[in-house]
């Protein structure tokens, strides 16, 4: 059994932690203050902007690093890492898309924040900081499949992909949420190896939780993925192949907290009802 220090967690947030409708995530409270306790490391990893997830972090002090806007940029310990494209060439290609198809489009790049809070159901300020973009741009548009088709042939020429995720479909770069995983894991690593140079980099047991394709990825480097049933959907077919794939009993915060305290059962020695945590 891995040590829970030598466990670290990779959660998406809208429909995963967060409720998709409520943003809430008291559901899952039990299983993180578990894991607070454990002191495993604990990562957000969403399409939401820097800006939205410094704020969260700061609201509820819940992760100890962020991977935003679907892997394009990462913080850890202060340290902030940007590998997705230029906001340039996000505007040109998302330019160029809303020239080719038969719908009208917008973008939280370039509609005002009161479109976006109607959007999301967002509160104002959230939506100004959804708004604070540098390297994807969720598209507001009702497009044909073939549009879907359209937009994705010419965010190729400009190098870029467009991602569906639980809500948007998000014009981004190549950079995805499982490369950014592997990032943040090189970077936990160093830091708790402490001074000693020669000591061996940590090799960390890691989970990761997701609700939408976009999530694949990061679901798919994980040694155990963890599927969260959609709340408005009919949804249940695993979203990959994957040997160590379990789906969630509920949607949001509920089955997140369900499926994690399932887990640390069986990968501690510890259990959601230990008064004393053992290390």
């Amino acid at each position: 059994m891995p040590n829970s220090r030598a466990i670290a967690i990779f959660t998406d947030l809208d429909g995963t932690l967060l409720d998709h409708d409520t943003y809430g995530w008291d559901a899952a409270r039990p299983a993180l203050d578990r894991v607070k306790q454990l002191a495993i490391p604990l990562i957000a990893v969403s399409s939401k902007t820097l800006a939205e997830l410094e704020h969260i972090n700061q609201q509820s002090m819940l992760f100890d690093g962020l991977i935003g806007e679907n892997g394009g940029v990462i913080s850890l310990n202060g340290e902030i890492e940007q590998a997705g494209p230029s906001s340039e060439t996000i505007d040109a290609a998302r330019n160029q898309i809303r020239d080719a198809v038969s719908v009208p489009v917008g973008s939280f790049r370039t509609v005002e924040p009161e479109i976006i809070a109607s959007e999301t159901g967002l509160p104002l300020d959230d939506a100004i900081r959804a708004g604070q973009r540098h390297c994807s741009d969720p598209l507001i548009w009702q497009p044909s499949k073939q549009d879907v088709t359209t937009a994705r042939a010419i965010a190729e020429k400009w190098s870029l992909k467009l991602v569906k995720g639980g809500r948007f479909h998000t014009l981004c770069g190549p950079s995805t949420k499982g490369e950014a995983m592997k990032r943040i894991l090189q970077w936990l690593a160093l830091s708790q190896t402490g001074k000693n140079e020669t000591s061996l980099p940590k090799r960390f047991t890691t989970i990761a939780l997701g609700d939408s394709p976009n999530d694949i990825p990061m679901l798919a480097e994980a040694d155990f993925a963890i599927q969260i049933p959609t709340k408005h959907g009919a949804r249940t077919s695993p979203l990959l192949d994957h040997a160590n794939l379990r789906i969630a009993p509920a949607p949001g915060p509920a089955g997140w907290n369900a499926a994690i305290n399932d887990l640390l059962d069986q990968l501690t020695n510890t259990n959601k009802n230990s008064e004393v945590l053992h290390g």
